[in-house]
């Protein structure tokens, strides 16, 4: 089991989630240089939060790959929040930054199948999705983490 977060690695994580939000991807190096910290806390932060499963390093540059529910490399789901685009890991999570940010989202993603547009998103607290829209989980949720990229 992973020691628990230290109030640096909150810290990070909370600067993370905030230039995801402000519609940037995080760096290490930007992160340092929003909390003033030296190279190797952050470092050992994002280490610690990875092992927690809070975000997912990119395996070749250990930069976030996945702050969940945002995702740092293009996604088939671009969701529309506070003027601007983001992306989500999957279906849930592109539902999950409406939930994070207690707001409204909308986003577009072909169906996998038909390969036609869905709108869905979440409007007053209330999702919605085209009508007939279907949600398809192929990994059970005690897998995800199994090969959370796949997932």
């Amino acid at each position: 089991m992973a020691a628990p977060l230290s109030t640096t690695d909150l810290r990070v994580r909370r600067e993370i989630l905030d230039t995801f939000v402000a519609g940037h991807i995080p760096t290490r190096i930007g992160v340092m240089r929003a909390l003033d910290l030296e190279y190797a806390d952050v470092a050992a932060s994002y280490a610690a939060l990875a092992a927690t499963h809070v975000i997912v390093a990119h395996p070749e540059t250990g930069e976030v790959w996945m702050a969940m529910p945002f995702s740092a490399v293009p996604t088939p789901f671009s969701v529309m929040v506070r003027g601007r685009s983001v992306w989500a890991n999957c279906v849930w999570d592109a539902f999950g930054i409406a939930a994070a940010l207690e707001t409204d989202v909308s986003f577009v993603t072909p169906c996998p199948v038909s390969h036609q547009p869905i709108a869905a998103g979440v409007r007053h607290g209330v999702a919605y999705a085209a009508p007939g829209a279907v949600v398809h989980v192929g990994v059970p949720a005690p897998r995800w983490w199994d090969d959370i990229g796949y997932t």
